[in-house]
């Protein structure tokens, strides 16, 4: 059984989520300044960018989690539970939203290159994200659907949501006490997480032109994601059979397909003008 509770001070609990978390922040930010001066950028320029991404992303993530579950976790409750990010409740997709948008806002205003700070920020993202659902699987946020082969995880019915969702699930009976194992999704999430950090390292060394390898990022993750959905177990209410994670994956690969394509042809059209514009050899 997997207790999300690393240990407890009196009323103040450090929650494993909390500590993969920050892990993962720290791994995203290192991960950029190891690969800076490939991109011609300086440590000051990560820790800017890193510093409004990581700010951005949190309030972005959690306010799509406390949209998404509102009336499930907070209605009734006290205004500061929304603000108790440690003890897990933070959506991804919704976070990599607002950070992109800050991230162009700041690129904007300090004149950066924006092709060339997203390709930077490409394989640094899905490294931390490893590391980060990591926490996501001990703290049992983003468990899995019913499962008792090997792996499987079993949570306590205290400390996370687990037991409530499983029993308007009907995976267990109401006067159920403890969890059904669940498969371990979070896991498997942050392994290929990893794997498509590695790709992104060896492609970054490709001739790709710049915003190729952020473009791929969306692409592989969002069709990462949207396959991953279908073993997830904590979702109460689909649309048209799809998570809201699913229908999110689903935009992001269509907006991502076109840019690559626009791209692709501007890239293709300046190569012939540059070949057409030299001269003849006689």
């Amino acid at each position: 059984m997997i207790d999300p509770v690393v240990f407890s001070l009196g009323p103040l609990s450090i929650r494993w989520y909390g500590v993969f978390a920050a892990a993962g922040m720290l791994v995203f930010y290192y991960l950029q300044i190891l690969r800076a001066k490939r991109y011609d950028c300086t440590d000051e320029m990560v820790s800017d960018l890193t510093f409004t991404c990581m700010l951005a992303g949190i309030i972005g993530a959690r306010l799509a989690y406390v949209l998404r579950f509102w009336s499930a976790e907070f209605a009734g409750r006290g205004f500061f539970e929304v603000f108790k990010v440690w003890q897990g409740g933070l959506v991804f997709q919704g976070g990599f939203i607002a950070a992109a948008l800050a991230a162009i806002v700041l690129c904007r205003f300090r004149k950066w290159p924006l092709a060339k700070v997203a390709d930077l920020v490409s394989p640094a993202l899905p490294a931390g994200h490893a590391v980060a659902r990591i926490g996501c699987l001990l703290n049992g946020c983003c468990f899995g659907f019913p499962y008792d082969g090997p792996l499987a995880v079993v949570y306590p019915s205290v400390g996370n949501t687990v037991l409530a969702i499983q029993k308007q699930q009907g995976v267990i009976p109401l006067e159920a006490t403890a969890c059904a194992p669940t498969f371990p999704v979070a896991g498997l999430e942050s392994f290929c997480n990893l794997l498509l950090c590695l790709l992104l390292l060896w492609l970054e060394k490709k001739s790709l032109f710049r915003g190729r390898l952020f473009l791929l990022y969306m692409l592989l993750y969002s069709a990462l994601r949207f396959g991953l959905e279908f073993f997830r177990g904590d979702y109460l209410h689909k649309s048209f059979g799809l998570t809201p994670a699913q229908i999110t994956s689903l935009c992001v690969l269509a907006g991502a397909g076109i840019f690559w394509l626009a791209l692709a042809v501007r890239q293709r059209t300046k190569a012939r003008n540059n070949d057409a514009s030299r001269p003849a050899k006689i």
